[in-house]
């Protein structure tokens, strides 16, 4: 036992710096050499770099699965998408089996348990409601398109295994802060892609990230993003710490606004005033003078998008024609789930652009028990989140957890007029990092479960 404890505790470390440190110098060599190809010969050039950087991945990935969790981050955030029509490949698409085989390896290797939380039993039993209501959508036919149904299914398989990983390296504090770095690096980048279209394009060009035509998931991400960084700053109290989350907020703002969406408007008012009501009266003091002063201090053409959400509660005469379109859609899904209310018509019945609520379109494609499902899914890591954000033992992990309820809020507000935790780069993201918070859940208790037992 004594040397067993030896290896864990010291030679294991060592070498999991040292891999850590030599995998981060290969991926930027990787990186430059890919540059450097690509001027000099273009796509066809880097191929070979590609393949190369894939080969390196994989055997470190195989050595410690964790390389390639902190890797998905920046996937999710910043691939492109590859193919045309409606299914399309991404690099986390690539990216995840491996991960997924070298925690396979892992597991064989050191017989690690399965991390268990309030929320993973839910999550298998939502995952395997979505593959009932799917099967029966293709039998019964009110799924027009089945290959459609399977990669809706496939892409929540995705985002929940997703979930299972970075929980399984969050669950204790070393690779749980490694994660939260790693998650707070891949903001910083997005951010800063969004702020370059903004100042390469103008104004008129609305900002939609590394995928041309993703608006409003790119909005999705600016929000949570901005949420989580805001919700850390007003609880950690180092001032480095602070004013380095406040910058990678501040820049993702800017991006944000340029989205033109006034759902991610109202969604990232609603973090504001939530971490305003928790944590900081600062926020809620900056909140009121932005509304006080929006005609001052936003541009013109942000000003009017973001005035327009006004009207439909203040006016509903001359409300806006997307939300009507959104009403008279929501009207159409309620009443057709009386033909299917209990498993509903499957997943990919309707597209994604029919449905833009994320409870309704729970509600539609997997009836009443897939929605109790869902909500006690989403009520499930509020709770993890809440006792992350107010009895994890150390501050950074507190931080992370007040960032995650902020970002939550602002997700479930923006959620009423989108699916923004479903489509595939702002639900990855979230449920990335949900599963970040829930490691840290684990890592709290057995923290606190040690301690009692000392």
């Amino acid at each position: 036992m004594g040397a067993g404890t030896v290896t864990a505790t010291g030679v294991a470390p060592r070498l999991g710096t040292s891999l850590r440190l030599a995998f981060v110098l290969c991926v930027l060599a990787l990186v430059g050499a890919a540059g450097w190809a690509y001027r000099a010969g273009g796509m066809d050039g880097v191929l070979p770099v590609a393949v190369l950087g894939g080969a390196v991945l994989t055997a470190a990935v195989m050595v410690d699965y964790r390389l390639g969790v902190w890797m998905l981050p920046f996937a999710v955030l910043l691939s492109p998408e590859f193919g045309a029509g409606v299914v399309r490949a991404r690099v986390e698409d690539v990216l995840l089996p491996v991960v997924l085989l070298g925690w396979v390896v892992h597991v064989a290797g050191t017989r690690e348990a399965w991390a268990r939380t309030p929320v993973s039993g839910l999550v298998l039993v939502l995952l395997l409601s979505g593959l009932v209501s799917t099967s029966l959508g293709i039998l019964r036919g009110t799924i027009p398109q089945p290959p459609l149904g399977f990669f809706f299914l496939f892409k929540r398989i995705q985002y929940l295994l997703l979930f299972f990983l970075a929980l399984q390296v969050a669950r204790d504090r070393h690779g749980g802060r490694w994660m939260v770095a790693a998650l707070l690096a891949g903001f910083a980048v997005t951010a800063l892609v969004g702020l370059h279209q903004r100042m390469t394009f103008g104004p008129e060009f609305i900002v939609s990230g590394v995928r041309p035509g993703e608006r409003a998931t790119f909005a999705a991400v600016l929000v949570f993003l901005t949420s989580v960084c805001l919700g850390m700053a007003v609880t950690l109290r180092p001032w480095p710490q602070r004013v380095a989350l406040l910058a990678v907020a501040l820049v993702a703002a800017v991006p944000l606004l340029y989205t033109y969406s006034r759902g991610a408007y109202v969604g990232m008012v609603a973090a504001l005033a939530f971490l305003g009501l928790r944590r900081s009266r600062a926020l809620l003091v900056a909140l009121a003078l932005l509304v006080l002063f929006a005609s001052a201090v936003l541009p013109a053409e942000v000003h009017e998008r973001a005035s327009s959400v006004a009207v439909v509660f203040g006016a509903p005469e001359r409300t806006t024609q997307s939300w009507a379109a959104r009403l008279g859609a929501w009207h159409m899904v309620v009443g057709q789930m009386v033909s299917q209310p209990l498993v509903g018509y499957g997943m990919g019945s309707l597209p994604l652009g029919w449905i833009d609520n994320e409870l309704i379109k729970e509600l539609y494609y997997g009836g009443v028990v897939g929605l109790a499902l869902y909500v006690l899914v989403l009520v499930g890591l509020w709770r993890v989140g809440a006792e992350v954000a107010r009895r994890a033992p150390e501050a950074w992990m507190r931080a992370f957890g007040w960032g995650f309820l902020g970002g939550y809020v602002g997700a479930m507000v923006q959620g009423i007029t989108a699916t923004n935790l479903t489509a595939i780069r702002s639900a990855g993201v979230f449920w990335l990092t949900a599963g970040v918070v829930a490691g840290l859940y684990v890592a709290s208790r057995e923290a606190g479960a040690q301690e009692r037992q000392a």
